[in-house]
Order: structure tokens, then sequence, then C-alpha cells
């Protein structure tokens, strides 16, 4: 498998801040809570609303180097956290009715990280976001045109290039794909371990 991120200027690659681009803010369209939610509101009532057709927003895509975006996003943090967000593997079939959903209203960027997900879930989230992506059931230059914007988490023991480098060809495994859009640091650690700084960048350089 081919290790291959598509290049984007650096103002453009983001590192932790929710917007540190100025043209690309995430926001997640499905704040699916379920520990939150009513407790009149069943799965089957969230799958039921989500089986609206398109709406059809009236925007443009935003340019972000070579790569063109939706300028909303959709987060995937909650998919695989069962400590904050109460998931649970029951869900997956409403998340992926929402991603289509999504995907089906122009919306193709599509935000997620190597560490989301808990325990033995972490990765939870590229592994379900590659699934959906593969099983949408539209028209395939749809699919093909979701651009990817993942986070490497700066864990401790990642202290070399190499090392990131290892991180992104596991989460291209977890997203069954060949090339990430944009790939980010998730956290700065320049605080309180910059040379483990400037090793990760020195680790997402060598990846594109």
């Amino acid at each position: 498998m081919a290790l291959t991120l598509s290049p984007v200027p650096a103002g453009a690659v983001f590192s932790g801040a929710p917007s540190s681009c100025s043209c690309l803010r995430r926001s997640a369209i499905s704040s699916l809570h379920p520990h939150r939610r009513h407790s009149s509101t069943t799965n089957s009532t969230v799958r039921a609303s989500l089986r609206l057709g398109p709406l059809i927003w009236p925007w443009e895509k935003v340019k972000v180097g070579p790569l063109s975006v939706s300028p909303m996003g959709f987060g995937t943090w909650a998919w695989g956290n069962q400590l904050l967000w109460g998931y649970q593997e029951s869900m997956d079939m409403v998340l992926q009715d929402a991603f289509n959903l999504a995907l089906k209203n122009g919306i193709n960027l599509f935000d997620t990280a190597d560490s989301y997900g808990t325990g033995r879930l972490n990765g939870q989230s590229e592994k379900l976001l590659g699934k959906f992506i593969s099983e949408f059931p539209g028209q395939s230059n749809v699919r093909e045109n979701v651009v990817i914007a993942t986070k490497f988490a700066a864990y401790p023991w990642r202290l070399t290039p190499g090392q990131f480098v290892n991180a992104c060809k596991s989460s291209l495994d977890r997203l069954q794909v060949d090339k990430i859009g944009i790939g980010q640091l998730h956290w700065s650690t320049a605080n309180y371990a910059p040379l483990q700084e400037k090793a990760l960048w020195d680790g997402l350089v060598a990846m594109y």
C-alpha cells in the first residue's frame, strides 16, 4: 500500500487548534450524543429522521491547495468513544446513515484521528470512516471525492520521524485507502517536549 498524502500549503496543515486555517472550520453535522438524548428517542427514530433525501445546500467547494472541500466538515470524535460519548457498536448503522446523508448533501471533508476510540476501540473512528466510504451506496465519483483529514497523536513513545510515518501507514490500513487528504499533528508538544515536536513535524514532511 503506497504511503501518500495530498500536498497542501504549510498554512493549511493545522495542528491541534479547531480552525487554525481560516478557510476550514471543523464542524460536525452529526452530533449524536446517545447518553444525552431524550428517553423517547430511540435508534430507530434517529434512523428514520436520517432517511430524508438530500437537502441540496447551495454551497461552493473551498480550495485547500489541490483539494476541493466543502465549507463545512463532518467530525467523528464520538465514533468509538465510550467514555465521553457513550458509543456502542450497536449504533454503527445510525452513524452510517448520518455519514451517507452528509455525503449525499455535498459534505466531503471528514475529520478523524488515530486516537479516536477508547480502550479496545482505539482507532475505531478511522475504521468506521473507511468502512462507510467503501460501502457508500451513491455514485462512485462522490465516494472518490471524499477528503479525509486525520490527525496523528503525539504519544510520548512517538519520538522519531519514522514512528510518525508508521502511524500514517497504520491509519491508511484502518481507513482502507491509499491516500489521506490532510495529515495533521494532533497536538503540539512544544511546551513540554520541543525535541519531540521537531521530530514529529519532520515525520509529517516525510509522509508527503
